[in-house]
């Protein structure tokens, strides 16, 4: 036998919820099972949301898109300390400046080693903890 359609359990609830507008979710669900429906909970909520038996909100207007709003206006606010005028143009894209002599090169390459070098004392910390924490594993399980 074919699955039935989800439309097909949903206008199934509707219309019993039409019929008697405080039948219980229990009530619905085992008639539903007797005409070969699975009814999950949300689709009774979304039917007495469609049939006006509960109170809903519009779409948009909850805690997480309020919070969006006002986090959207404050950024609005701190990027624009002017009022809102006319539209501001686009701003450009900044680009790197190009190095305008060897000597920056040279304080940029330095920066690099050192980063570099940093990053190989941290692993190499790094690789000895584990080590450490192979040892007292290896000690618990044995």
């Amino acid at each position: 036998m074919a699955a039935k359609n989800k439309s097909e359990s949903f206008d199934f609830v509707v219309s019993l919820l039409e019929k008697n507008p405080t039948i219980s979710y229990a009530d619905v669900a085992a008639a539903a099972q007797k005409k070969g429906f699975k009814i999950y909970p949300i689709v009774y909520g979304r039917a007495k949301a469609k049939l006006g038996l509960v109170p809903t909100a519009p779409r948009g207007t909850g805690p997480t898109a309020r919070a969006a709003k006002k986090q959207k206006a404050a950024a609005a606010a701190a990027a624009s300390p002017a009022p809102a005028a006319a539209p501001a143009a686009r701003a450009a894209v900044r680009k790197a400046p190009a190095p305008s002599s060897s000597s920056s090169v040279g304080t940029d390459l330095e920066g690099i080693i050192a980063h570099v070098k940093a990053s190989e004392t941290a692993r190499a910390r790094y690789r000895a903890a584990l080590e450490r924490i192979r040892d007292i594993l290896e000690d618990v399980i044995n």
